[in-house]
C-alpha cells in the first residue's frame, strides 16, 4: 500500500535491488533546520559526501503529496524555498498525502520510510530526544520511539544540545538502543564534542563498526543502532558557553509562549544569533561529516 505514495529515484532503486550501499538523508533540515541558502548547500554537500564515499545518497521528502526517495535539485529547491512546507512525523504524514502538500520528513519519519524499502543506513545532524522541562510538558520526540522499534544504522552527533541530554541518553538505554561511537568514549553534545555520558563502545575504525553492525543484523536486533560522530574539531564549541546560550534562548521562548513543534527551530535560530552563527557553522559541518561517515560505513558493510 505504501508504494502507492512512493516514487524512488532509479539510481536509488537499482542500488536497493542489487544490495549496494545506500544512505538515507532527512529533509527537515532543508525546510526547517537551516536558513536559506545554507539549507540547499548542506543538502547538496551531504549528497556529495555520501557519493564520494562510494555509497548512494537517498534524500527523502514529500513533494505534492508523494514520497520521493532520492530528491533531485528541483525537489530540494522546493523544500528549501517554499513557505508552506509541512514538517511531518508519523502522526501527521497521511495528511500530507491527503492534501497533496510539500513536506519535510523528520528523523522518525525518514527512518520509518527508509526501512520499509530496504535502506539500512541513515545520516542526520542530531536526533530528537527528551525535551527540557519534560516533567511538566511530557515532550519527548517521536524519534526515540521510532529508533526503538525500527532497525536502522544511524550516524548522528548525538541529540541536539537544546534537549535534556542526560534523560535522552538514559532513555536510549531503556529502549534497548545501542549507543556506540567513532573515535570517542562519550556521546557528543551536538555543538560541542563530548558530554559526560559514556557510550557502550568506542570504535576506532570503520571495519570494526561494519563487523559489529553485521552481528546486529544477524541477531535481528529490533532497534536502531546509534553511531555517534562528534562535530569536527575546528567547529566544536565550548560546552559552558553553549549552556549559557541555551538558557537565554529558553527564557526568551518561555516569555513568548513558544512551545511544541515551533520550539526547536526557534531555539536553534536564537542560538545562531547569540553565537554570531558559530552554532550554524558547527551544525553545517557536523551534518556533512556525518553523511560522509555513514557513506563510508555503508560502503564497507556491503563490500
Amino acid at each position: 500500500m505504501l508504494n502507492k505514495y512512493i516514487k524512488i529515484n532509479p539510481k536509488v532503486e537499482d542500488a536497493i535491488k542489487n544490495k549496494k550501499p545506500v544512505v538515507a538523508l532527512e529533509s527537515t533540515l532543508i525546510s526547517h533546520g537551516l536558513p536559506y541558502p545554507d539549507n540547499i548547500k548542506v543538502a547538496n554537500e551531504s549528497i556529495k559526501a555520501v557519493e564520494e564515499s562510494g555509497s548512494i545518497a537517498a534524500t527523502i521528502g514529500i513533494i505534492n503529496g508523494e514520497i520521493k526517495i532520492g530528491l533531485d535539485n528541483n525537489d530540494i529547491d522546493i523544500l528549501a524555498t517554499s513557505t508552506n512546507v509541512q514538517k511531518v512525523s508519523l502522526h501527521n504524514i497521511a495528511l500530507s498525502f491527503l492534501n497533496k502538500q510539500n513536506a519535510a520528513t523528520t528523523v522518525a519519519t525518514t527512518i520509518n520510510i527508509a526501512s520499509k524499502i530496504g535502506i539500512s543506513f541513515f545520516a542526520t545532524g542530531g536526533i530528537g530526544g527528551v525535551h527540557l522541562g519534560v516533567e511538566k510538558n511530557n515532550d519527548v520526540s517521536a524519534d526515540l520511539t521510532e529508533l526503538s522499534r525500527t532497525r536502522m544504522f544511524v550516524v548522528s552527533s548525538g541529540a541536539k544540545s537544546i534537549l535534556d541530554l542526560e534523560k535522552t541518553f538514559e532513555m536510549l538505554e531503556t529502549y534497548g538502543i545501542p549507543r556506540i561511537s567513532f573515535n570517542s568514549d562519550f556521546m557528543p553534545g551536538f555543538w560541542y564534542e563530548e558530554t559526560e555520558f559514556k557510550v557502550d563502545k568506542n570504535f576506532k575504525n570503520i571495519d570494526d563498526i561494519s563487523n559489529y553492525l553485521k552481528i546486529i543484523e544477524n541477531l535481528k536486533h529490533k532497534s536502531s543502532v546509534l553511531i555517534f560522530n562528534k562535530v569536527p574539531d575546528s567547529k566544536g564549541l565550548e560546552k559552558i558557553q553553549i549552556e549559557k546560550w541555551i538558557n537565554q534562548s529558553v527564557d526568551k521562548a518561555n516569555s513568548k509562549n513558544i512551545t511544541g513543534k515551533e520550539l526547536t527551530p526557534f531555539l536553534i535560530s536564537e542560538m545562531n544569533q547569540l553565537s554570531n552563527n558559530k552554532t550554524l557553522e558547527a551544525n553545517i559541518a557536523l551534518i556533512i561529516n556525518n553523511a560522509l561517515l555513514a557513506g563510508k560505513i555503508s560502503k564497507e558493510f556491503y563490500s
